[in-house]
C-alpha cells in the first residue's frame, strides 16, 4: 500500500467528518486531535488574525461572536459573501478551505502519513457554483479532489457495502445542520442506480435552532422587556443554548434552559410537544420532498424497502415518526448519522482508486472493483435561448433533472437576426422557464464567433451539452451550414475564481497551521 492516504470528507454545516478504509478494507472515521469523531465547522480569527478551527473556535465565539464564522456552507457559491478580518477579505472557499486544512492535519496526525487525495460530499441538491466552490476550497486547502459525492449516495454506499441483502430500493433522508436531501436509489448487487433526488440547500438543524432561539428570546422579553437577540453575545448564547436543547429533547420529554444577562435571569420550560409545534412545518417541508421524490422515480412507498437516516436532525424524535406515517416502515438503526457520509465518501475513495487503475496503491476492500454508481443530475440544464414567438428569453432546457449522468443531449437553435456574427450561450442549471428566476443560475458561458452572412432563422446552430459523473460540464456548439465548431472543455463559469486567484488564496492559507 502506498504511504498516501486517500479520505472520505463530510464538509457539513454545523459538524464536518473525516475517514478512511483501514488494512482492514473497513472504512473509519479519524478522530481529531481532541480525540472527538466530529469537528464542528466553526472558524475564529484571534485579534493578530490566527484562524481557529473546531472545538475551541466555538467556545471563543461565545466570548467574541463578532470573530467567528458559523453555517458557511449556506453561502457556498455565493459570489458577494466576504468575511473581513483586520482588512482581508475571506471568500467562501477560503473558510471552507480552513475547515478542509484542520480536518487533513487531524488525520495526517492520527495516521502518521501525508493526505493529499480526497473525496469531498456535497447534499445532492447542490447546483454547480457550490459545488464548484467545494472543489476549489478543497483545492485552496493543499488537497486534490478526485472526486465530489452526493450526501445521500455516501450514506448508501457505507450501508449498502455490507449490509443490503439481495436487490433493494432504498430511500436516504438527509436532513443536516444546514441542507435537506432525499434519494430514492435501487441497490443490485454493487451497483448504486439513483431514481431520483430532492431537497433543500437551505433548510437544516439550523432552521430548527432559530425557532428555539427566537422562543427563549421572546421569553425573556416578556419577562424583561429586553431583546437578547440584539447584542452578539447573548445572541450567540441563545443559539448554543437552543443546538443544547434540540438535542437533549431527542431522547427527553422536557428540560429547562436558564437565559442570563447582566442582573437579570431567567429559566425557560420546554417539552417536546411545544418542540414539535415550534418546527412543524419544517419538518411538513421535508415530507413534501419526500412525497415529490418518490413521484419522480415513479414509485409507490410500498415499494421502498430501507430507509436511511443522515445527518444529526434525522434523529429528532417528529422526523422518525413522520418518516414511519407516510411510509409505513422504521427507518434502519444500524448507522451513525453523523458518520455515515464521511464513511461512504471513503469507501468512494478507494473505488475511485480502482478506476483510475491504482490498485496497487488502494487499500483492500471486498467488492471495491465491481461497485458502480449511476448518479442522475439533480437539477435541469439548459442555455438561453429566444422564445418560439420571439417575444421573450426562455430557459431552453436540453438535459432535465433527474437524467442519469454522465449523459450528453443535443438541440438545435436557429440564429434571431440577418447576418449575427457570433452566438453567445449561456449555460443555465434550474428548472423554471423564466432565466430570471431566482430558481435558475447562469454558470457559464461559451461562444462561437466568425458566423457567415445568413438570414434571420436559416442558420442552424447545434448545442451539445455533456455532464460527466463527477459534475462537469462541456459545452460543444457546431453551425450546421459550415461546420464549424467550437469547443469548451472548461466553460468561462460565472461564480469561481480563475487558476490565479485560487493560488493568490492557496498561498495565503499555506502558512496556516491549523
Amino acid at each position: 500500500m502506498s504511504e498516501e492516504v486517500i479520505v472520505g470528507i463530510d464538509l457539513g454545516t454545523t459538524f464536518s467528518a473525516i475517514a478512511y478504509v483501514n488494512a482492514y478494507g473497513k472504512p473509519e472515521v479519524i478522530p481529531n486531535r481532541e480525540g472527538d469523531r466530529t469537528t464542528p465547522s466553526v472558524i475564529f480569527f484571534e485579534p493578530d488574525s490566527t484562524p481557529i478551527v473546531g472545538k475551541e473556535a466555538r467556545h471563543q465565539a461565545l466570548v467574541d461572536p463578532r470573530r467567528a464564522v458559523r453555517f458557511i456552507k449556506r453561502e457556498m457559491g455565493n459570489p458577494s459573501y466576504r468575511f473581513n478580518v483586520n482588512g482581508q477579505d475571506y471568500f467562501p472557499e477560503d473558510l471552507s478551505a480552513l475547515i478542509l486544512k484542520k480536518l487533513k492535519a487531524d488525520a495526517e496526525t492520527y495516521l502518521g502519513k501525508p493526505v493529499n487525495k480526497a473525496v469531498i460530499s456535497v447534499p445532492a441538491y447542490f447546483k454547480d457554483a457550490q459545488r464548484e466552490c467545494t472543489r476549489q476550497a478543497g483545492k485552496i486547502a493543499g488537497l486534490d479532489v478526485i472526486r465530489i459525492i452526493n450526501e445521500p449516495t455516501a450514506a448508501a454506499l457505507a450501508y449498502g457495502l455490507d449490509k443490503a441483502e439481495g436487490n433493494q430500493t432504498i430511500l436516504v433522508y438527509d436532513f443536516g445542520g444546514g441542507t435537506f436531501d432525499v434519494t430514492v436509489m435501487r441497490v443490485e448487487g454493487q451497483r448504486f442506480t439513483i431514481l431520483a433526488t430532492d431537497g433543500d440547500s437551505h433548510l437544516g438543524g439550523k432552521d430548527i435552532d432559530e425557532r428555539l432561539v427566537d422562543y427563549f428570546a421572546e421569553e425573556f422579553m416578556r419577562a424583561y422587556w429586553m431583546d437578547l437577540r440584539q447584542e452578539p453575545h447573548t445572541l450567540q448564547d441563545l443559539w448554543d443554548k437552543a443546538e443544547i436543547a434540540k438535542k437533549d429533547l431527542s431522547f427527553r420529554n422536557q428540560l429547562a434552559v436558564t437565559l442570563a444577562t447582566g442582573d437579570k435571569a431567567l429559566r425557560v420550560d420546554i417539552d417536546r410537544e411545544l418542540f414539535d409545534e415550534l418546527t412543524h412545518d419544517l419538518i411538513a417541508r421535508t415530507e413534501a420532498c419526500m412525497q415529490r421524490v418518490i413521484q419522480s422515480a415513479g414509485l409507490t412507498w410500498d415499494r421502498i424497502d430501507t430507509i436511511l437516516l443522515a445527518g444529526g436532525s434525522s434523529r429528532i424524535p417528529a422526523v422518525k415518526e413522520m418518516i414511519k406515517r407516510v411510509t409505513g416502515k422504521d427507518a434502519a438503526r444500524n448507522m451513525n448519522p453523523d458518520e455515515c457520509v464521511a464513511m461512504g465518501a471513503a469507501i468512494q475513495a478507494v473505488v475511485s482508486m480502482m478506476e483510475k487503475g491504482e490498485q496497487e496503491s488502494a487499500p483492500p476492500l471486498e467488492g471495491a472493483v465491481d461497485i458502480v454508481v449511476q448518479d442522475v443530475a439533480s437539477h435541469s440544464l439548459g442555455v438561453k435561448a429566444l422564445s418560439s414567438d420571439k417575444t421573450r428569453y426562455v430557459n431552453s432546457i436540453i438535459i432535465p433533472k433527474h437524467t442519469p449522468i454522465p449523459c450528453e443531449r443535443t438541440r438545435t437553435y436557429v440564429t434571431g437576426e440577418d447576418n449575427q456574427p457570433r452566438v453567445e450561450i449561456e449555460v443555465l442549471q434550474g428548472e423554471d422557464e423564466d432565466p430570471n428566476s431566482p430558481n435558475v443560475q447562469l454558470i457559464g458561458k461559451a461562444g462561437l464567433r466568425n458566423l457567415p452572412p445568413h438570414k434571420a432563422g436559416e442558420l442552424m446552430i447545434e448545442i451539445t451539452l455533456r455532464y460527466d459523473a463527477d459534475g462537469v460540464i462541456e459545452v460543444v456548439a457546431k453551425e450546421l451550414k459550415s461546420g464549424q465548431k467550437t469547443r469548451e472543455v472548461v466553460m468561462q463559469k460565472t461564480n469561481s475564481l480563475s487558476e490565479d486567484v485560487l493560488e493568490e488564496r492557496k498561498r495565503l492559507l499555506d502558512s496556516v497551521r491549523l
